[in-house]
């Protein structure tokens, strides 16, 4: 086994031998730049999926916030409409009552303006068809009215709860 070393010159060897243990050692840098690249990458991979979580709980926080203001918009609206139906009601009633006032006083005066030859069959009769037609005509009035402040009420509580 001698011949066999014999044949090249020692340096060429240590040559050699210095070339293997720079490929190793070429080789181990490769492994643990690998691992380093491996282990920032799982970093990376944390801080994203961390960022992603934390906008997820923002827009989330963002969400609830709006769910929040449209609920107590809506309820102010619903508030407010129960308000002006109270005072559409109150108002509808003094004018149902001024109606009637007015009814009365037409019935009374046609009363007074009668003849008094009128024979028992007009007088049987009501108060008089003045006043017949303008309570009909008042009712008719007083339902439309309602009609139009309900309607009025509903598009005002549409426009006031509608979210923003």
């Amino acid at each position: 086994m001698t011949k066999v070393f014999d044949l090249a010159p020692s340096w060429l060897y240590a040559a050699a031998l210095a070339l293997l243990l720079v490929l190793l050692l070429g080789q181990r840098v490769q492994v643990s730049n690998a691992k380093a690249a491996q282990a920032r990458s799982a970093q990376a991979l944390t801080d994203y999926k961390l960022s992603i979580s934390e906008t997820s709980r923002i827009l989330q926080a963002d969400n609830d916030r709006k769910a929040a203001d449209n609920n107590a918009r809506q309820l102010e609206a619903l508030n407010a409409a129960r308000t002006r139906e109270t005072l559409a009601s109150a108002a509808a009633g003094a004018l149902r009552l001024e109606r009637d006032k007015l009814l009365d006083a037409v019935r009374i005066a046609s009363r007074r303006d009668r003849v008094p030859s009128t024979t028992a069959t007009a007088e049987a009769q009501s108060a008089g068809p003045l006043a017949n037609v303008f309570g009909q005509c008042t009712a008719e009035v007083q339902e439309l009215v309602d009609a139009a402040d309900d309607h009025a009420s509903d598009v005002q509580t549409l426009i006031d709860s509608w979210p923003r």
